[in-house]
């Protein structure tokens, strides 16, 4: 189930581009309408379009979560990652795999906003760019580590500078070849939530 990858660039509902962010989504149930909290979506960020796209592998997962509304008799739900798989008996909301886990976490931080800085691109289980709220030019990039060589799950933490209105995925990685990020640090996965707060202050 985790072997796919949520693409962080898509088509809205309405056929404009659409950018990767969570949204409170309806749900038909046998027992009436549910809503499912926090559901990734492709939307084209505009607020007058209603219309949103839904990724492949978050249409399976939103059957399995329905599914288990039923049994319940529930009506309203977040959207998790969690499997039907054998729980661990140390955590039994840890995701199966690492790929599962930083998906998920990352995924969280959708539409995040701090008191100085706000969430405006996340590359699923990858990346997480914040923009500052008080230099419009000042950017952030939490960003996974896979060739860490330690134990646990790390993150570099860097900022850039970037002059264009609007930061995508395409334009980052043709800037980085030439353009200058600093490392401000590496985080664990763990330290991450903390260090934001640290940084940018708490968010809502």
């Amino acid at each position: 189930m985790f072997d796919e990858t949520i693409e962080p660039i898509d088509t809205c509902g309405c056929g404009d581009t659409g950018y990767l962010t969570t949204r409170t989504i309806p749900i038909d149930l046998n027992h009436g309408v549910g809503h499912i909290d926090k559901v990734p979506v492709y939307h084209c960020r505009s607020t007058d379009c209603q219309e949103f796209t839904l990724p492949p592998i978050v249409s399976r997962r939103l059957e399995a979560i329905a599914e288990q509304m039923e049994d319940s008799l529930a009506r309203e739900a977040v959207y998790t990652w969690e499997t039907h798989q054998k729980a661990s008996s140390l955590d039994p909301f840890q995701p199966t795999n690492e790929h599962a886990l930083l998906q998920s976490f990352t995924l969280q931080f959708a539409n995040r906003k701090y008191a100085d800085a706000h969430v405006v691109l996340i590359i699923p289980s990858q990346a997480i760019f914040l923009r500052s709220t008080i230099e419009d030019e000042e950017y952030y990039l939490l960003q996974y580590e896979p060739e860490a060589h330690t134990d646990g799950t790390w993150f570099s933490f860097l900022k850039f500078y970037y002059e264009e209105s609007e930061l995508t995925y395409e334009d980052f990685l043709e800037w980085s070849e030439d353009g200058h990020l600093k490392e401000i640090g590496r985080i664990t996965l763990e330290e991450v939530e903390d260090a934001l707060i640290d940084e940018f202050g708490d968010w809502t």
